[in-house]
């Protein structure tokens, strides 16, 4: 062969190396069958897709595409959440903190968000300390609560919907009102304390309550007096309302300390069993009020502060240190578009999660495919769930991420993470349903 041909020979060669190197950016085919299944569908490169599939045994990476770029992972942030609050608070979370001195029992929140919510089983610790104070006065601090009421990115406009409830250091009723009719004929406002401040506005329209933005001033439709419903609406927060509240529930003057004594070293930190009922409202239900809270809440059992930013930043340099690939983490509901993640840094975290609880309760947190929770409509054609994960949704975002269990019983970590895509994630799910099966049986 002379100089002319060898030079042609390796010039294509290069050619064809290169080409295959770059048919495909961003994408390692490590299964052929899989891949095939996926290029099957061209809406995993219409826009901007995500894939990171591992085996959590084997440490296999089966499939990764774009696993080391970002992605807006909406509520996909809280499995970042669940696992910061199953190492630090696991099955007790602190209820309250108190310091009694002389004729005065000061108190301090910790963030728990359970205090009277409706949708937790109830623990009636704290009214039975208040019961014991006696004569005591009781004084309200906050000054442990250095957060903001909303997180760095939300939408200021979604501030009348639920799913953007407020934070706070002592979270009560979860913070909102609920406006309910059981029978028809007669309006319920609890907790009452809203009940003056709560009027019906001819102009609304059928079934609407609205809200004023900086105060807790509610308009009802008209027909609510009149039908049966449920539904509820955040309150805003200002300082003076906790100990109003609290004073108006338990029938015990609360008062606000005007000084706002820190935290003492020498309080009492009353603490409480944290049922898996609230990780799987969070998870299932994608609660995004108990996410917020128990990330103060960890914050506040690592540090003694409740602010979100300063205990995002302790963990990142304690137990997600070596969290796979350079992310951006802002918020614990992951209602901020701040937010940025990489598949593989939620795998990372997936990896994590079964060493630390064992794998059916692990699995009995997530939404099961075809059972319950964001999948209760998804993935659930099989004889048993086969899918075991999360959901996170936004405009122009679809994430899904959490465990598979194959028909062998083998279990393997998936991260779906779509961004920049215009109409619904229907399509998503839909793309997604035989690259699950393909897994569930290969």
């Amino acid at each position: 062969m002379n100089n002319r041909q060898l030079l042609f020979c390796l010039c294509w060669l290069m050619t064809f190396f290169t080409a295959c190197r770059t048919a495909k950016p961003g994408i390692e085919n490590l299964n052929t069958g899989l891949g095939e299944v996926i290029r099957s569908n061209p809406l995993f490169a219409e826009n901007f897709s995500g894939i990171y599939i591992e085996s959590v045994e084997g440490e296999e990476v089966i499939y990764q595409q774009f696993a080391d770029h970002r992605f807006i992972p909406a509520s996909n942030i809280k499995i970042f959440t669940l696992y910061a609050a199953l190492e630090t608070l696991n099955k007790k979370i602190p209820a309250f903190q108190y310091l009694a001195e002389n004729d005065t029992v000061w108190i301090w929140g910790t963030g728990d968000p359970g205090f009277l919510y409706d949708k937790v089983t109830q623990d009636f610790s704290f009214h039975s300390f208040v019961q014991s104070t006696g004569e005591k006065v009781l004084l309200f601090s906050e000054a442990n609560f250095t957060d903001d009421r909303f997180g760095a990115g939300w939408a200021w406009d979604d501030f009348p919907y639920v799913y953007q409830t407020e934070k706070s250091a002592f979270p009560i009723y979860g913070n909102r009102v609920t406006f309910s009719n059981s029978t028809g004929h007669h309006l319920k406002i609890l907790p009452t304390y809203f009940a003056p401040y709560s009027a019906s506005a001819s102009t609304l329209k059928y079934g609407r309550i609205t809200r004023t933005e900086k105060h807790n001033q509610f308009s009802l439709a008209a027909d609510l007096n009149k039908r049966k419903f449920k539904t509820s609406r955040p309150f805003t927060y200002d300082a003076d309302l906790i100990p109003k509240l609290l004073s108006d529930t338990l029938h015990r003057l609360v008062q606000r300390d005007v000084h706002q004594r820190p935290l003492a070293k020498n309080s009492v930190v009353v603490e409480r069993t944290l049922p898996d009922e609230l990780y799987q409202l969070m998870m299932q239900e994608s609660d995004n009020f108990i996410a917020e809270q128990l990330l103060l809440a960890t914050g506040g059992k690592l540090t003694d502060t409740l602010n979100t930013r300063l205990t995002i930043e302790h963990l990142e340099a304690t137990i997600f240190r070596e969290v796979t690939d350079q992310i951006r983490w802002v918020d614990g509901s992951g209602l901020s578009r701040y937010n940025l993640l990489t598949p593989r840094s939620i795998a990372w975290v997936l990896k994590k999660l079964p060493e630390k609880i064992s794998t059916d309760r692990l699995l009995n947190l997530f939404p099961a495919g075809g059972i319950s929770g964001s999948l209760k409509g998804w993935y659930g054609d099989k004889d048993q769930p086969y899918v075991f994960a999360k959901t996170g949704s936004m405009s122009g975002v679809y994430c899904l991420s959490g465990y598979l269990k194959t028909r062998k019983g083998e279990l393997l970590i998936i991260s779906f993470m779509h961004n920049n895509f215009l109409g619904s994630s229907r399509k998503y799910k839909e793309a997604m349903t035989p690259v699950l099966e393909w897994l569930y049986e290969h």
